[in-house]
């Protein structure tokens, strides 16, 4: 076949390369960019022996109802062998608002636990010591200080110190403005909040994870994985460069940075984008930053093995994310939330949760695909894919650069039109079979077959939501309230004269201030964000 007819048959990937029938030797034209795994540039991971002394950690994102309906699931976790417990908050919660607020009406326990003090955190981990799990923690991406306080002072109440347990927050508010939509504070004090809890960890806790830097949403909105990866590291470059401002060196904080990679369409991209951001990250570290820890250059990936949200034949799910989890295993990430079958459709089962932790589980010890660093390195396709991955990311990030940085394109909308457009090639794919769907537009059947109904979990009922509004009022009533004016009062002093906030909301969360005082008070003094400040 000449090279000429090789090239006609392709395949476009959703928003990234046209893929070939088949590829050979002169489609990588560049073997010294590989290297060796556990060496620079970490194309091929960064352990020398791959997932041998270092496994990929189980993580599961769980919270469901009250405290009380959590406490039961996480002990369950805990005995089948998660390694790291992520907490699902509610949305009022994620945005600062306590059960009995206007705004939390309807929403209190609904797609996450309620979690509005301290107490709440203590019944959710009552008999269960934060030591049970690898790693505790969870999503407040805009109130991440608030987040490493209750952890912090959870950790207090169980008798232990810091360097006993670690904790893993995701912590990035700027891909909320495009793609989530939890924010509530402008941008430039939410960069500075969870710089805050970066700087207070370096120093303090320099074992734990304070900002996982987010492509998952970015991509689920539509970014697609390459563009997602692009404004990803472009929100981190943000984030490091507000704390090397601060007079942090890059080598002390650079270490315990995490990116949480996203792919949905390919097993082989999620694969290849892995091994190109970490070919990425090492360079940009090194190049633009001096980072000269080999522990800064190595960077720590977790993934998502996912399936897909349609109603129609949930159970099929299983396969999916079981073979998407194994892409991310192959390309050796350090951690693995694998979704559950029926999470389109409700809080995850616990049925459904237990065949997530087994599915990774068997991945991990089962099947031999541990046993060597990157096994597929080297194959022609995986590594011209990575290439040419790795080229459409760093023009991506270029551009952003040459635009004026992430913050800049937020705000001007160009981040959120190059998402919007992803999501409506991703749509139109799918209408015209493009983007096939097993059991929804191929091989689709209606035969009533009740097999694939999937089982119901208890409901958040308004009765439960008021017991929440109830049990708030009962601690405003029962705490010590000059403690919690004072340490309020603390936090507004320490928030208009520029200084790091997590001190003085740990005094806050000690206290038993609530996420909405608290949440209060940062609005009190740098506002609230509105859409046209971004778009």
């Amino acid at each position: 076949m000449t090279e000429t007819a090789k090239h006609e048959g392709v395949h476009q990937l959703d928003a990234g390369p046209l893929v070939r029938e088949w590829y050979g030797p002169d489609d990588v034209a560049d073997a010294d960019g590989i290297g060796a795994p556990g060496e620079f540039p970490y194309t091929r991971g960064i352990h020398a022996d791959g997932l041998r002394s270092h496994p990929t950690l189980v993580k599961i994102y769980s919270g469901l109802g009250t405290p009380r309906d959590s406490n039961e699931r996480f002990r369950k976790l805990a005995d089948w062998g998660v390694d790291i417990l992520q907490i699902a908050s509610d949305l009022p919660s994620q945005i600062g608002y306590d059960p009995d607020h206007i705004m939390a009406a309807g929403e209190v326990g609904r797609v996450g636990t309620s979690i509005a003090s301290l107490r709440d955190l203590e019944i959710a981990f009552d008999g269960l010591p934060l030591t049970r799990f690898r790693r505790v923690g969870t999503l407040f991406n805009s109130l991440g200080p608030v987040a490493l306080a209750f952890f912090v002072a959870l950790g207090e109440k169980q008798g232990l110190q810091v360097a006993d347990y670690v904790v893993d927050l995701q912590n990035d508010p700027l891909k909320e403005y495009v793609a989530r939509g939890t924010q509530f504070l402008p941008i430039e004090p939410a960069v500075r909040l969870a710089c805050d809890v970066v700087a207070w960890t370096a120093a303090e806790a320099p074992h734990w994870y304070p900002l996982d830097v987010c492509v998952n949403h970015l991509n689920q909105a539509g970014a697609g994985s390459t563009n997602g990866t692009a404004f990803a590291l472009a929100n981190a470059v943000t984030y490091i460069e507000e704390l090397l401002g601060r007079g942090l060196a890059i080598d002390s904080f650079a270490p315990t940075l995490q990116l949480f990679l996203d792919e949905r369409e390919d097993f082989f991209v999620a694969l290849a984008n892995v091994r190109a951001t970490r070919r990425i990250w090492a360079q940009l570290l090194r190049d633009r930053y001096g980072a000269r820890d080999p522990r800064s250059l190595a960077l720590q990936i977790m993934a998502y093995g996912h399936g897909r949200e349609t109603r129609n034949e949930p159970l099929n799910n299983i396969a999916r994310i079981a073979l998407g989890s194994l892409a991310y295993y192959l390309a050796g990430v350090q951690s693995l939330y694998t979704a559950s079958y029926d999470e389109v459709l409700q809080t995850p089962s616990e049925e459904s949760v237990k065949i997530a932790v087994r599915t990774q589980q068997i991945l991990g010890t089962e099947l031999g695909f541990a046993l060597t660093a990157d096994p597929l390195g080297g194959s022609w396709y995986v590594e011209a894919l990575t290439n040419e991955l790795e080229e459409g990311i760093r023009a991506q990030l270029a551009e952003v650069d040459e635009g004026g940085g992430a913050i800049a394109w937020i705000r001007s909308g160009r981040m959120r039109e190059v998402i919007t457009g992803g999501a409506v090639r991703r749509q139109t794919r799918f209408e015209r079979g493009l983007r096939p769907w097993v059991g929804v537009d191929r091989y689709a059947v209606s035969d009533g077959d009740d097999s694939w109904m999937v089982r119901p979990v208890r409901r958040m009922t308004e009765e439960a939501e008021e017991q929440r509004r109830r049990e708030v009022a009962e601690l405003r009533r029962t705490r010590e309230q000059q403690r919690v004016l004072r340490a309020l009062r603390e936090l507004e002093a320490t928030l208009a004269a520029g200084g790091n906030s997590v001190p003085a909301v740990l005094e806050a969360v000690r206290a038993y201030a609530t996420v909405g005082e608290i949440a209060d008070v940062m609005r009190g003094v740098f506002g609230e964000w509105q859409p046209d400040q971004t778009f």
